[in-house]
């Protein structure tokens, strides 16, 4: 008996599921390096519930080079992923399934410095989350704010849908200059949009 291939719903972190953070010291806006600055973005696990509940196979896939660069230490980046979970659970839910990139060409860390098959836009994560938990990848969907999560998603065969403001220019950096499926403001609105 063939087994049937679950639905899921790949999402980015870093200012999908939390807000991002402003350092004024370097003048950028990054990912959170240690816990005290990781919140989650209002809506987010109402949504991810509501996705859970109508059977999508949840997971988390994002690049998160901070170890690499400095940033950030490694116990700080486990303390994160735990207050994610920890988070989220608070709500009643959770993630199904985690997967980070953790490398970057021009890492500090010589551990991490390398070019990988992992690292969005390359697809690999969401081709290793489909293999290890039976995800049918056409039938799925890749969430993120960046250029990077539609290129990866629509790499792996997915829908893909942009969060943030509509932004045309944004487009022609994408094959084809083709937009995403679906443009939304939050992952609330991404919800109301996929169901």
């Amino acid at each position: 008996m063939v087994k049937k291939l679950r639905r899921a719903i790949f999402l980015d972190r870093d200012g999908t599921v939390n807000k991002l953070v402003y350092y004024q010291d370097l003048g950028v806006v990054d990912s959170p390096f240690v816990p005290s600055q990781f919140a989650l973005i209002p809506g987010v696990a109402k949504a991810i519930f509501k996705f859970r509940k109508k059977g999508f196979f949840i997971v988390l896939v994002s690049n998160q080079p901070g170890v690499a660069k400095g940033n950030m230490r490694k116990k700080d980046f486990k303390a994160i992923d735990a207050k994610l979970d920890w988070l989220l659970a608070i709500d009643g839910t959770r993630l199904d399934a985690k997967f980070y990139c953790l490398h970057h060409p021009k890492a500090k860390i010589a551990e991490f410095r390398k070019y990988c098959s992992c690292r969005k836009p390359k697809a690999g994560m969401l081709f290793e989350a489909a293999k290890k938990h039976g995800i049918d990848l056409k039938h799925s969907y890749m969430v993120g704010d960046g250029v990077n999560d539609m290129m990866a998603g629509r790499r792996a065969g997915c829908k893909t849908v942009f969060i943030g403001s509509f932004k045309p220019e944004l487009w022609k950096y994408l094959e084809g200059g083709k937009k995403p499926d679906i443009v939304a403001k939050n992952l609330l609105e991404v919800v109301r949009g996929i169901l």
